[in-house]
Formats: C-alpha cells, structure tokens, sequence
C-alpha cells in the first residue's frame, strides 16, 4: 500500500499543480479607485478578451492620436485631440488606465469614467 502511495504521489501532484496554473485564467479582476488627484482602473482578464477590449478602447476613447495595435503592448502617456491627456498601460490580459484630475477638466475625467465602466461590463461578461 505505501509503495502504491509513493507510485501515485509524483502523478497526484503534478495534477494538481497542472489545474491550479489554469484556474486564474477564467477570472478577471477589475478595480477603480479615485481620490481627489486621480482617477485608475486596473484590470486584468482573460487573454481572449484583449481583442474585444482593445477594440472598445479604440471605438470609444482613443481618436486620431493613437489606435491600439492587436497584441502590441502599450505603456505611455496619451494626449486626446480635446487635450484630454491620460496613462495607459495595456497589454494582453492587462489593462490600467490613470487619469491626473487636476491636469484634465471634470468633462475629460467623465469621458474616461465612463469609458472604464463600459470596460467593467466587458470584462465582467463571461
């Protein structure tokens, strides 16, 4: 009996080690926080949502000034044609968005909330 268990453990293990790097994959992970100086979202999602993430940034934020690439990882400071002016970070799974209030009018740092919870309905659907 105890020559089977040490036969099955290796096999036992690496099971449960195999399940346990797959089971994140299907979480996302999104939060918001503001104060009186900033506005962020962070998020992290399913990798096969990036497309449809990146394709919503694109129709519903970004302008003339940039266009987000399919896969291409993006980390700067991104100047809107209104002048809005934001942090970006996005990369396949991952996303944070930071917007300075004090550098942006309240209508910009609007733009940019609601563009973050259309995001929130986005990567919540599952």
């Amino acid at each position: 009996m105890k020559k089977h268990f040490i036969q099955t453990l290796p096999g036992m293990i690496f099971v449960v080690l195999l399940s346990s790097c797959f089971h994140n994959h299907n979480v996302s992970s999104i939060s918001i926080s503001e104060d009186d100086d900033e506005y962020e979202m962070d998020a992290s999602y399913r990798k096969n949502k990036t497309h449809e993430v990146r394709v919503y940034l694109n129709e519903h934020l970004l302008d003339n000034s940039m266009v987000l690439v399919k896969n291409k990882p993006v980390k700067k400071e991104i100047t809107l044609d209104d002048n809005t002016t934001f942090y970006l970070d996005a990369h396949p799974g991952e996303l944070r968005i930071t917007i300075d209030k004090s550098d942006n009018s309240e209508a910009s740092c609007e733009k940019i909330r609601v563009v973050c919870e259309g995001l929130k309905e986005i990567l919540e659907d599952n």
